[in-house]
């Protein structure tokens, strides 16, 4: 009599295998989504809030598609990030979960329209830093929100060239669309090829370090789906950052031409938007190394700026432009929303006074005072950088001064987040700064309904006293470490 051999259990998918159908299935769901009510090409109405959308046609329908298709991507994202990553794999993975997104319309932003009648207005030789998108007025007027409407192009010189070429290449709104997305895919490439470069000349794994970075539900939805210009902010300090050359004794002509060449992208990014500037001293940390002379900072920040300066003021000639866009950065703080921690502040004093019966307006104050204290904040980092001097602790104290510069701004978007996580990732691919990372790319996609309305606004009170807290505690905690840093050097 023979004796059957065990039934053999087919095996379980493996863990990425698993993580990247999760994953295209998510994209698969946002791209339905955006169809049914993501941000489309249609006026908006007065008024509108989660009810209003809820109560539209296929609002039911748009709103559970979008958060499934959210918690699946996330899902994806997360149950990957310990896996056997290869670059390869990453980057496969991430295309593919592009293709639903980059075929279907705008999610989670309206910010593709008057990027459009921006580069209308250049494309017609009307100066987009004295006029809003009504001076034209463009043909598209009626899909942008009316608070942006004569507001001026907040936006650098490089980046309104590509509006304008935009608007010159394509003569309807969906073309329109597609050239923005266009951009934003030639921002993250950019990003892909120069992190994993940073990754390993910090020490870290390239494979984990671009899957934090990049292959995130944020920039998915986004700077992919949204083709937010902040991808191609990311993709070019990304690749200044990169081609900076290492420390070396012998510097050749070559090795100066790189850090002039490194200089340029950094100035070329802030053509697109100034916060990129935070990023130019850390440049220069990279090309010095550990132990530096005072003396030789001087020609390597000299070589930095003399590139950035070169290539953004050359950008700016070109386009027949100013820096008239530096005023008309005043004009974005006129949206109001608790992730600004300074914001909050204020809206906190106002709630705990409006309940004691007065009435007052303070969150200007506070953001007077963060922006104050923001250009001592930053040289404290960048002084604290080139302590123990290292490539990895520059580059990680480079995307603390992005969270920085955040954190004391008037106005804070999602999508900013992922100006700091692209250079953070390079440190919690090694474990140091994950549980952060991972909880602001994960809440992220649940603060914007699948049209671009925030929810912050709707959720100002608790979340203004939640943020204040939760800035308090952080304070607190970081004034420890630094005392038991200064312990642990005296000792």
């Amino acid at each position: 009599m023979t004796i059957a051999p065990p039934a053999v259990k087919k095996p379980l998918l493996a863990p990425l295998t698993t993580a990247r159908w999760s994953g295209f299935a998510g994209a698969v769901l946002l791209g339905v989504a955006a169809y049914l009510g993501g941000a489309l090409p249609v006026p908006q109405p007065a008024w509108v809030s989660p009810v209003t959308i809820w109560h539209t046609e296929n609002g039911p329908a748009s709103v559970v598609l979008y958060f499934a298709g959210v918690i699946l991507l996330i899902l994806g994202w997360w149950q990957a990030r310990t896996g056997a990553l290869t670059v390869r794999w990453v980057a496969v993975t991430a295309a593919l979960w592009s293709l639903p997104l980059i075929v279907a319309p705008p999610l989670a932003s309206r910010d593709v329209y008057p990027y459009s009648c921006q580069g209308e207005v250049f494309a017609a030789g009307i100066d987009p830093y004295r006029n809003g998108v009504a001076a034209l007025p463009c043909e598209w007027l009626d899909l942008v929100t009316p608070m942006w409407r004569e507001t001026p192009a907040p936006y650098g010189a490089v980046f309104m060239a590509v509006a304008g070429l935009v608007a010159h290449v394509t003569g309807t709104l969906w073309a329109s669309i597609a050239g923005f997305r266009v951009a934003a895919v030639a921002g993250l490439l950019l990003a892909a090829v120069s992190l994993p470069a940073l990754a390993r000349r910090a020490g870290a794994d390239p494979a984990r370090t671009l899957w934090l970075g990049l292959t995130t539900p944020l920039v998915a939805i986004h700077l992919l789906s949204g083709a937010h210009n902040d991808a191609l902010m990311i993709g070019l300090f990304l690749a200044g950052l990169a081609v900076t050359p290492r420390p070396s004794d012998d510097r050749t002509p070559t090795w100066w031409w790189r850090l002039a060449a490194a200089g340029a992208l950094i100035g070329l990014s802030v053509g697109v938007k100034g916060t990129a500037l935070v990023v130019l001293p850390f440049a220069a940390l990279l090309a010095l190394g550990a132990p530096f002379r005072w003396r030789a900072l001087w020609p390597v920040a000299a070589v930095l700026t003399g590139g950035a300066v070169a290539a953004l003021a050359g950008t700016t000639l070109a386009a027949g432009l100013d820096f008239g866009w530096l005023a008309a950065l005043s004009s974005t703080g006129d949206s109001v929303v608790w992730q600004s921690p300074p914001t909050s502040f204020g809206l906190t004093i106002e709630w705990l006074a409006q309940l004691v019966g007065v009435r007052l307006r303070a969150f200007g104050a506070f953001r007077v005072i963060a922006l104050v204290l923001l250009i001592p904040v930053l040289v404290a980092i960048w002084w604290h950088a080139r302590h123990e001097q290292t490539d990895a602790r520059v580059l990680h104290h480079a995307g603390l001064a992005l969270a920085a510069t955040l954190a004391l701004s008037p106005v804070v978007n999602i999508w900013y987040m992922t100006w700091p996580i692209a250079l953070l990732a390079i440190a919690a691919a090694s474990g140091r700064g994950l549980l952060g990372l991972t909880v602001v790319t994960v809440a992220g996609p649940f603060l914007i309904m699948p049209d671009g309305t925030g929810l912050a606004y709707f959720t100002r009170i608790p979340g203004a006293p939640l943020m204040v807290a939760f800035s308090v505690w952080f304070i607190l905690r970081l004034a420890r470490r630094l005392r038991e840093e200064r312990r642990i050097a005296a000792a």
